[in-house]
């Protein structure tokens, strides 16, 4: 089987586990899962891969403003309803309307450090995900309830990690809540080591088994308003030393 239906195969069973919870849950209405963010065919063409990843998705993927009517028109304009427009809406969100505030300022700086980019300007294509779940909510995961995310956890964690294995990164640049480095289930290989990277949260340095062949290098840090915000651009230029 290709790495394309792979993924296909994945936003199918995802988008079905996503019609059954009908919009409850504080997921926002008019939403589709996001599976990913980014060109996953550029990604798998790259020599270093590297995936970003934090909690789930922002409203803000679907409406203008807090207040405006949700949409996919919005960033993901390819998308008609089947899975495979879903597929390619997902491979063009960073050439349509990405939330660029967002992106990049949480991973710009970092993805650089590796020559990379979610956008298409750098020799390797990073994509980006979310561990929590694929699915906007409002309000978005720390406003949840505990309920609510043990619901959408328990889909979300599953379909992240199917993911990973179809993906095969080498790097996983992983920026959420104090204690999510504890999230990834693949079998770790040795233990979490801490560097100083002149931040209120270390950063933290960890490889696991994706799979058989496959280890993925993954840096963590505990994250403020956005994803490595708490960390300079200076320091964030220097992740890729970490991972030698």
């Amino acid at each position: 089987m290709t790495k394309k239906q792979e993924l296909l195969n994945l936003i199918t069973n995802e988008f079905n586990d996503f019609k059954k919870l009908n919009y409850g849950h504080n997921i926002v209405p008019n939403s589709v899962p996001i599976v990913w963010f980014g060109n996953a065919e550029e990604y798998l063409k790259s020599e270093l891969k590297i995936i970003t990843v934090s909690l789930n998705p922002s409203d803000i993927e679907f409406k203008i403003n807090k207040t405006s009517k949700p949409t996919t028109n919005l960033r993901f304009p390819d998308y008609n309803g089947s899975i495979e427009s879903l597929y390619i809406a997902y491979n063009n969100y960073f050439l349509k309307n990405p939330y660029n505030s967002w992106f990049k300022a949480s991973f710009g700086a970092v993805l650089t450090s590796f020559d990379a980019s979610h956008y298409h300007n750098a020799l390797n294509t990073a994509l980006h995900t979310d561990i929590g779940c694929s699915y906007a909510t409002s309000p978005t995961w720390t406003g949840l309830t505990n309920s609510d995310k043990n619901v959408l956890e328990h889909i979300g964690a599953k379909s992240w990690h199917s993911l990973v294995e179809i993906l095969e990164p080498d790097v996983i640049l992983y920026s959420a809540s104090n204690n999510f480095e504890n999230k990834i289930s693949f079998p770790q290989v040795g233990n979490w080591t801490s560097i100083n990277v002149n931040s209120k949260s270390p950063l933290l340095k960890g490889t696991f088994k994706i799979s058989q062949n496959k280890n993925s290098a993954v840096l963590f840090q505990v994250q403020g308003r956005k994803p490595f915000l708490q960390t300079s651009k200076e320091e964030k230029l220097k992740f890729k030393d970490h991972i030698k």
